[in-house]
């Protein structure tokens, strides 16, 4: 097996891995953060972490793989979701809008996936991941509890994942143009999936309005919220993907 069959085959068994991943955290993520008016639809979407990771380090096709067959997969383990709208709203916006889009992004606009960074110790990497992770988590479910905070509680996990990039990244040396340019990204394609996600909703039989106050805002602001997160664990875990042949 020569030099590139190898990491291609690496490069299948990571996407593959994605998926299974992307199905089992999406199954949970659906049943427990599930908008009341879509079943599928999650106030907060882990997965696109995992789908914006996929993307970008596996390129176009396979991520849309890992990420579109990941998020069907988990539709249909949370609520036997596997119908037209149920595609619109997983495999169309997952695959496309939160994997396949950045990868292209990334590529368009020189992005090198690190943002130059090249962590030396993982542990401590890993444990910021943690932190973060437990914050995102916390404050995205509390209005589950709470239900007057609404989605002023993913308002505040933005600004605490933008506030922590300076601290939690200060002794990397990331690329702060490519940073910022992957922030508006994350942005925009959360965008994109949340608004193709509306127009299943809208095609199951709610005004666009309906549609976008009930689901949309909370699909915007919880996917963003994610791939934000995507982002630290590309900065800390690119290297270490690129010395196992998952990405170039």
């Amino acid at each position: 097996m020569t030099r590139n069959q190898r990491e291609k085959t690496i490069r299948y068994y990571g996407a593959t891995i994605f998926a299974v991943s992307i199905a089992a955290v999406g199954a949970i993520m659906m049943t427990v953060t599930s908008s009341p008016q879509m079943k599928g639809a999650a106030f907060l979407w882990l997965p696109a972490a995992l789908q914006l990771i996929a993307g970008v380090w596996f390129g176009p096709r396979l991520g849309f793989f890992a990420g579109g067959l990941g998020a069907y997969a988990a539709g249909i383990v949370a609520y036997g979701g596997w119908g037209l709208v149920d595609i619109i709203m997983n495999p169309i916006a997952g695959g496309i809008a939160n994997a396949m889009l950045p990868a292209y992004l990334f590529m368009i606009f020189r992005i090198n996936p690190d943002f130059g960074s090249n962590p030396s110790d993982i542990g401590k990497a890993i444990i910021r991941i943690i932190i973060l992770l437990i914050a995102v988590l916390v404050l995205g479910t509390l209005p589950l509890f709470i239900e007057e905070i609404g989605k002023g509680a993913h308002i505040v996990a933005l600004i605490l994942l933008l506030v922590a990039y300076p601290l939690f990244l200060s002794d990397l040396n990331v690329n702060k143009r490519d940073v910022l340019i992957a922030i508006f990204i994350c942005i925009f394609i959360s965008a994109v999936s949340a608004l193709i996600g509306t127009s299943g909703v809208v095609l199951a039989g709610q005004t666009w309005k309906a549609a976008i106050l009930g689901t949309g805002l909370g699909w915007f602001l919880g996917d963003t919220v994610s791939s934000f997160l995507g982002l630290y664990m590309l900065a800390y875990f690119t290297n270490r993907a690129r010395k196992i042949g998952l990405c170039d």
